[in-house]
């Protein structure tokens, strides 16, 4: 069992989390016409797939699309032929693919800055390659200059535990302790040849924080007839707010004014699956837009506090998106990376934790792609108490952070 599930069992929703793109506000609209925003989008519609395909197998969904679609940028750039084709349709790129991991870069710069106003926003990429079988020298510079990616030599044949505990210490300290064994014992074998990771940590305070005291055990709508109790926090101030025939938004801003959380509340108890599966990379920023077009008023909030870790294989959901040939030994041509035909993914792993508590919200997230060789008016009200989809977003850059849903704050 995860160890995240076994720490919050009483979690038996739905969170998404998302590090991605597609934003179009006041503010985000200029950077999301240059490259930056070519990559923001690109991430989001990849999130939002994923997103809902794990959302309907049911349970507790949390995870980072910015850094899904960073690491698979990164394996993109070593990819040729159908394998490239395959990969740049699961990140909708229909742009020319020379611009990818230039797009992807100026993306991490832009977001850089984000973090304003005591926030914390980071994201790395680490290359560790076998001891003996280094990538070709335009690969790995592709991957330093674009991606900032620090490679570094591993010995997976020799001295496999090091290995594993090296990359795992890495995404532990890029993720501020909250990312553990991004690599389970056995992800990786003597034959593993590469891996790729991309992490990424934020930590932000509300620009309006919830009063700890103001914060009461009240009803959270998990089903249709059951409730649990969970812990909510409310507050009354001004805020951003927009609707859409499925569901009400709200902008939960953080201090800095770039980065915010979203919520979207299904306008029934019950409509988080239908809006789950209504969601699309066409229709959220413009929902987006309408919300950072609208005035802010007053607005009774009542949000649950939660916390959440989860985490994923994706070899099936990113195979259902139609990446199948990278996964095929003989098959795959990753020969941009090492000259050669012999290197096949043999498992994307992903990991997410969320807390949202009446201070602000921290969130961390790593992926790991391992390859083997053939080897004033009268205030409204807006209480979350059943079950909704959120987000946090950069509007600078057009990047969604994080994207998800929950079912029981519990």
């Amino acid at each position: 069992m995860d160890p995240g599930r076994r720490r919050w069992p009483a979690l038996q929703g739905a969170i998404a989390l998302a590090l991605a793109a597609a934003l179009a506000g006041p503010c985000g609209a200029a950077a999301a016409d240059g490259t930056a925003g070519d990559a923001a989008r690109s991430g989001a519609s990849l999130g939002i797939d994923l997103y809902r395909g794990l959302a309907a197998q049911g349970g507790n969904v949390f995870l980072s699309p910015y850094s899904i679609a960073e690491a698979l940028a990164v394996l993109n750039s070593g990819a040729k032929g159908k394998t490239k084709l395959e990969l740049l349709q699961a990140l909708h790129w229909t742009l020319p693919t020379g611009g990818m991991a230039a797009s992807f870069g100026a993306q991490d710069l832009q977001l850089d800055h984000a973090a304003q106003g005591g926030a914390t926003l980071a994201a790395a990429n680490g290359v560790w390659y076998q001891r003996g079988r280094e990538p070709l020298a335009s690969f790995l510079q592709t991957a330093r200059q674009e991606f900032r990616a620090e490679v570094r030599v591993a010995d997976f044949s020799a001295d496999l535990p090091v290995s594993r505990r090296m990359i795992n210490y890495w995404v532990e300290q890029k993720t501020g302790g909250k990312i553990l064994d991004l690599m389970p014992a056995g992800a990786l074998t003597p034959r593993t040849r590469l891996v790729l990771a991309n992490a990424i940590y934020f930590k932000g305070k509300w620009a309006q924080p919830f009063k700890p005291e103001l914060t009461r055990p009240g009803p959270f709508f998990t089903a249709p007839g059951a409730n649990a109790t969970a812990p909510l926090m409310s507050q009354s101030a001004h805020f951003k707010t927009a609707g859409q025939d499925a569901c009400e938004l709200l902008d939960l801003p953080y201090g800095g004014g770039e980065l915010s959380m979203v919520i979207l509340l299904p306008r029934k108890r019950d409509g988080l699956p239908a809006l789950a599966q209504s969601l699309r990379a066409e229709s959220l920023p413009q929902w987006l837009a309408a919300l950072d077009q609208a005035r802010p008023r007053e607005v009774d909030v009542v949000l649950p506090r939660f916390k959440l870790a989860y985490s994923a294989e994706l070899t099936g959901p990113l195979q259902h998106l139609g990446v199948s040939t990278a996964f095929m030994q003989g098959l795959a041509d990753f020969s941009d990376i090492n000259g050669g035909r012999d290197l096949y993914l043999s498992a994307v792993l992903h990991k997410a934790f969320v807390d949202v508590n009446e201070e602000g919200t921290e969130a961390a997230a790593a992926t790991g792609i391992v390859m083997k060789s053939l080897a004033v008016e009268m205030p409204r009200k807006f209480t979350v108490d059943h079950p909704f989809i959120f987000l946090i977003r950069d509007t600078s850059t057009g990047s969604i952070l994080f994207l998800g849903q929950v079912v029981d704050p519990r």
